[in-house]
């Protein structure tokens, strides 16, 4: 008796909560029926549950939603309802509660390099972001340990970093969602068992969508159009990869790179690409079936793959081979494939060199049998050609050189120290001076890929020291953005407060951020080192 009661007691509490559910409306302009002028207020205001319905106009704010609710527009039309702040160092909309919806809202940033996201998840599940215009933000729509949400249908256009970004986030639905015109569409990061699912991820500078770390994903019946890569996994394992297309983009239309493994990649279609429809680098186990490969460059290329198998797959009109081995892997199982009008024929693979030497072995070993001298010496002269070509060959393909290119593109000269003033029994402020000489587009370590030619790079200051007779290592002092001209030297000077009585070893090195068009394990980008200079200082009287 007692739990029947407990069990009427605690229908009738669920009954009251959902009936206690209420709808807000908000309106930037007073209308006469709005409770608020402003979302957030009404956010604020607003119990679990409630909706929260917004008339048209443009919000100049930013949103915290810490509360289980439902947002959208009154329109159901995203373009009605636009949540624009001026300038923010924070997401335009901040998701930290689960059981959110927000759905039929355009947010926009400014391009603003302080507007990290547009909708920003944060460690919250079974929330749905639908039909929304996501634009000119950072990153456009941001999962951070976020899992079991949906996302679809919405529009995320022309973010400067990532269309959609998923960090540590797992279990998530993304389905037909349009990511075009983002520097980079949409990127999983240690995250796994997510479905992503005719989405079309087409016209993003560096690629449609990427796995990094990322195990166990579904990613079905998506398109990928003119990207520079359609598709890329790097260390990527056990992902299904069924009936999408890719087709037009600039490099490859799949990237499978460096220990991606047991990944499924079958019944896509890849035409048009302009190097390879799927390119497989440092790669192992995966299995490649029932493809479509024409009218790229070249089918599929392998390079240093071992032990995948493609099998099943229809390689025709490809411009130069179906199956290209820039250096081939090892155990490679190839069979049951269709290879018809390819350009230069099935694969690149000849044995013409093998049979030369060994008819040149062959023939020296006659010799030697015959005890003809000269024809021996033939052989062997032709032998030693032959295999000097090809360690030459091996030589410039493995290691390019150019003559006459210093090591760095960045130099820093005449660094030194002056003007020292003591501030107290304690400090001297010291002032540092450097010129910063941008003097070669092209150098061995570092080159700027595409934009090797440009006059102008942005580069970062990075100011170092390690105090004399301690173990400490380098200390960051500052770091500072600043644009190099090519060939005309920069004068840099900063002022550094420092203890007295100490001797002092300064270094400044300039970085350069080298973003790739496809993860490495160390992530998208990188800051490397363009060279330095250090100099001594000495405060001890």
């Amino acid at each position: 008796m007692e739990l029947k009661n407990i069990s009427a007691i605690l229908l009738i509490i669920f009954i009251i909560n959902c009936a206690s559910a209420t709808t807000i409306t908000v309106d930037v302009n007073n209308g006469s029926n709005s409770n608020f002028s402003s979302i957030q207020e009404a956010i604020n205001f607003a119990q679990e549950n409630d909706s929260i319905l917004i008339s048209k106009g443009n919000y100049s704010e930013t949103l915290t939603i810490d509360k289980q609710l439902k947002i959208s527009s009154i329109s159901r039309n995203p373009e009605d309802v636009i949540i624009n702040p001026k300038i923010s160092s924070q997401p335009i909309v901040h998701v930290t509660s689960d059981n959110v919806e927000i759905t039929d809202l355009t947010i926009l940033g400014s391009n603003n390099e302080n507007q990290t996201s547009g909708v920003f998840l944060d460690h919250v599940s079974n929330s749905l972001i639908q039909n929304n215009i996501i634009s000119s933000v950072q990153d456009g729509l941001v999962l951070g340990a976020s899992s079991e949400n949906s996302i679809k249908n919405n529009t995320i256009i022309s973010n400067n970093f990532h269309g959609v970004y998923l960090i540590n986030s797992m279990n998530n639905d993304l389905r037909n969602n349009l990511v075009i015109g983002n520097k980079r569409g949409l990127y999983l990061d240690q995250s796994n068992r997510n479905t992503l699912a005719d989405n079309n991820a087409s016209s993003n500078e560096k690629y449609g969508i990427a796995l990094l770390d990322s195990n166990t994903n579904n990613l079905k019946n998506n398109q990928f159009y003119t990207n520079k890569y359609g598709l890329c996994l790097t260390d990527s394992h056990e992902n299904v990869i069924i009936d999408n297309v890719a087709s037009d983009n600039k490099e490859s239309g799949f990237l499978l790179f460096l220990e991606s493994s047991y990944n499924n990649v079958e019944g896509n279609l890849l035409i048009e690409n302009e190097n390879s429809g799927m390119y497989l680098a440092s790669c192992s186990n995966n299995t490649l079936s029932r493809n479509s490969l024409s009218n790229n460059t070249n089918g599929i290329s392998i390079d240093v793959a071992n032990d995948n198998l493609i099998i099943n797959n229809n390689f025709s009109s490809n411009k130069k081979y179906g199956l290209f081995y820039p250096h081939p892997g090892s155990n490679n199982t190839i069979k049951d494939n269709i290879f018809l009008n390819n350009k230069k024929g099935n694969d690149n693979l000849s044995s013409t060199p093998i049979y030369i030497i060994l008819i040149l072995l062959t023939g020296t070993g006659l010799a030697c049998y015959l005890k003809r001298k000269s024809l021996m010496k033939k052989a062997l002269i032709g032998l030693s050609v032959l295999t000097a070509i090809f360690l030459i060959a091996i030589i410039a393909w493995y290691f390019p050189f150019e003559a006459n290119i210093p090591a760095n593109n960045v130099e820093i000269t005449n660094f030194s120290w002056h003007n020292s003033s003591v501030i107290n029994e304690t400090y001297t402020q010291v002032t540092l001076s450097m010129d910063i000489n941008y003097k070669y587009k092209e150098a061995y370590c570092h080159t700027f890929d595409e934009n090797s030619e440009i006059d102008i790079i942005p580069i970062k200051v990075r100011l170092s020291l390690n105090s004399y007779g301690t173990d400490t290592s380098l200390t960051l002092l500052s770091e500072e953005n600043i644009n190099l001209t090519f060939q005309k030297s920069l004068k840099y000077e900063t002022t550094l407060d420092l203890k007295n009585n100490v001797d002092y070893n300064l270094v400044a090195i300039p970085m350069f951020k080298e973003e790739f068009d496809y993860p490495f394990p160390y992530g998208e980008s990188r800051w490397d080192d363009l060279g330095g200079n250090s100099t001594d200082i000495n405060l001890r009287g």
